[in-house]
């Protein structure tokens, strides 16, 4: 009769779930309370450390988006989302995503990562170095921003690219290495 020492466990995470995975307006505002947010936040979203988050007014986070901040601090502007599957690894380092922000489904946001030095194994190695995503930018699917990436305003960045280092305003980026592919799409002043 070991199982019936579980019973309580069990009924606190099936009460959970209910709210989890629960996509209504009621699991909605739970979450939100839990999170002591007003950011959408949708079905399946985990946020690990609600004191090292914030988030901008009408700003949303959808399915299955994971907010690792273990010790780093997450912070997503006014009107910005995640799409579903987007997974930010901040466990230390900062992490700012500026106003009117979409940032397309399956993208990864890395400012904390194993790393590399001569001698040394990989996995006693880390890099530590903020990402900056300013106002107005489109990040595409499954796009991964990594540490010390520098976004601008006005930015388009097309699905798939792997971003490192800094990228120009009023630009539109993509492949793998990330590249500037055309310049003024927001001033209206396009050129090749």
């Amino acid at each position: 009769m070991h199982f019936l020492n579980d019973v309580p466990r069990f009924f606190s995470q099936w009460l959970l779930n209910a709210f989890w995975l629960n996509d209504s307006k009621i699991a909605r505002r739970i979450r939100q309370s839990v999170y002591q947010t007003s950011c959408n936040i949708d079905t399946q979203v985990m946020i690990v450390n609600r004191a090292n988050f914030q988030a901008g007014s009408g700003s949303s986070l959808y399915h299955a988006s994971y907010i690792l901040n273990t010790h780093g601090q997450f912070a997503l502007g006014q009107r910005s989302h995640l799409g579903a599957f987007c997974y930010v690894n901040v466990a230390y380092g900062k992490v700012t995503i500026g106003d009117d922000v979409a940032i397309g489904p399956g993208t990864k946001i890395i400012a904390y990562s194993n790393h590399y030095g001569v001698g040394k194994k990989v996995t006693d190695e880390r890099l530590v170095a903020d990402v900056l995503i300013g106002n107005n930018v489109f990040v595409g699917a499954n796009c991964a921003i990594l540490p010390g990436t520098r976004i601008a305003d006005h930015v388009i960045v097309g699905a798939g690219a792997v971003v490192k280092g800094e990228l120009k305003t009023d630009c539109i980026y993509g492949g793998i290495p990330c590249r500037e592919l055309k310049r003024g799409w927001y001033s209206g002043e396009l050129a090749n």
